[in-house]
């Protein structure tokens, strides 16, 4: 994009503001970081930034929304196309969400260690984000129940174990490491499918936890 005099267009430096504040806040986090970081961050007087963003908190907003955003589309794609059986709808999506992390590390990593720096209606809608995309999971392994693919207790417990796996790739994954994200998202899809498969289940205990249908 051209420049004038040397300073960016707009657009361009709103994407400086918020490229700058999303290391800060994950290398100092979000409470730690000052406007007057973000401004000295990009040659601006922290006056300045406010051409740009309407706070602190906005940029934070921004993070949260890029960092699900993509990934929630892709899943509801993903449950929405029914021609699919559970079981390649649930690879489908731990690939998808394995990717997003190692493509948005800075971004994911925010997003998990910060997820309560918001509050009132900027929390609300972060929250109905998160939910939505636990639904959706939930959903694909509930129908692998239903259709007989996929046998488990804990519908819930299942696809919180299945999140928190593949949240917690952004805390070891190193993009010059042995294994790429398609690598490690057939790795843990295995891991998954292989945990919840009919075949590889001893029948339910008499008492445990029925699946909710």
């Amino acid at each position: 994009m051209a420049r004038r005099n040397g300073v960016s267009p707009p657009r361009e430096r709103s994407e400086e503001v918020y490229r700058a504040a999303l290391r800060l806040f994950r290398e100092k986090g979000y409470h730690a970081t000052s406007m007057q970081d973000i401004a000295e961050a990009v040659g601006l007087y922290k006056g300045s930034l406010y051409h740009y963003i309407g706070g602190k908190e906005d940029l934070l907003v921004q993070v949260f929304e890029r960092a699900m955003g993509t990934l929630l589309a892709d899943v509801e794609r993903i449950v929405a196309d029914t021609s699919l059986g559970p079981s390649m709808q649930l690879r489908a999506i731990v690939q998808a969400h394995v990717t997003c992390v190692s493509e948005n590390l800075d971004a994911l990593t925010v997003y998990l260690h910060e997820f309560r720096a918001l509050a009132g209606e900027s929390l609300a809608n972060v929250r109905a984000q998160r939910d939505r995309y636990a639904q959706l999971v939930a959903e694909i392994v509930g129908r692998g129940v239903r259709l007989g693919e996929f046998q488990t207790a804990d519908v819930g417990i299942a696809t919180l174990g299945l999140l928190g796996m593949c949240n917690w790739v952004c805390q070891w994954y190193q993009p010059e490491g042995r294994l790429g994200p398609a690598q490690i998202g057939g790795y843990f899809a295995d891991l998954v499918l292989g945990g919840l498969s009919v075949s590889s289940r001893t029948p339910a205990r008499p008492g445990s936890p029925q699946t909710p249908e």
